[in-house]
């Protein structure tokens, strides 16, 4: 046991002597290159993830739509109703009849400016450096016992999200942030695991955790057409 724990703390000290070995660009380079590489993912404009959680035993079908930097939209289908969440970069709606929902709910175009990863799912994987305004070494940690590099990113908006990548893979495992809307602010945290690379090359993670549970994707369709006006909220019949 004694030697489990000492092989343990030198795994975490060279961990820690790595991460601060590198700089936080390099890192994020070794990261886009394990997730395909930046050709391959600045080809993305379009990416649908079809997919599903479960609540108390029921599955509940979750299915997201993103135009990469303009806009996306959450269909969920739970007991019977179906439910939306639009994002874009003016403004949001939120639609959820299974919440005691009777009409969307508009979301102010001011707190878009801080979710830009809800609309941009090269930004939630920090895939494009052209996204990002800075970026700087935070230290180390573990998720799910693996060795992390955490790097500190700000976006071209101004948005800051801790970042833990694998040490070893420099898979993105984890993105914490503090967003503001509606003038109350709220931490949000996603976890990321499962990464599958996919047809068109690009590895997408097949697993998106959050405090309400898992989104097990089952289908991921890179650059199928979008009409854009599902981004608008539905009218009632």
């Amino acid at each position: 046991m004694k030697h489990v724990k000492l092989s343990l703390t030198a795994l975490s000290v060279f961990v820690s002597c790595a991460a601060f070995a590198q700089t936080a660009d390099e890192v994020i380079s070794k990261h886009i290159e394990a997730i395909g590489g930046a050709k391959a993912w600045d080809k993305v404009k379009t990416i649908k993830l079809l997919g599903s959680t479960s609540a108390q035993g029921t599955e509940i079908e979750m299915n997201k739509t993103f135009i990469n930097g303009k806009a996306s939209r959450m269909d969920i289908s739970a007991m019977g109703m179906k439910g939306y969440m639009i994002f874009t970069t003016t403004k949001g709606w939120s639609y959820l009849p299974f919440m005691g929902q009777t009409d969307p709910i508009e979301i102010p175009g001011d707190a878009m400016k801080s979710v830009v990863d809800e609309y941009d799912f090269k930004s939630a994987q920090v895939a494009s450096k052209a996204l990002i305004a800075s970026a700087t070494i935070d230290g180390n940690d573990t998720i799910d016992n693996k060795p992390c590099i955490k790097v500190k990113v700000t976006d071209k908006l101004g948005n800051t999200k801790e970042c833990y990548f694998d040490a070893t893979t420099y898979y993105l495992l984890k993105t914490e942030q503090s967003v503001k809307i509606q003038d109350q602010q709220q931490e949000m945290a996603y976890t990321y695991s499962n990464h599958k690379k996919q047809a068109d090359g690009i590895v997408v993670p097949m697993t998106i955790s959050q405090m309400q549970g898992d989104w097990n994707i089952k289908t991921v369709e890179v650059n199928k057409t979008v009409d854009d006006k599902i981004f608008a909220p539905e009218k009632k019949k």
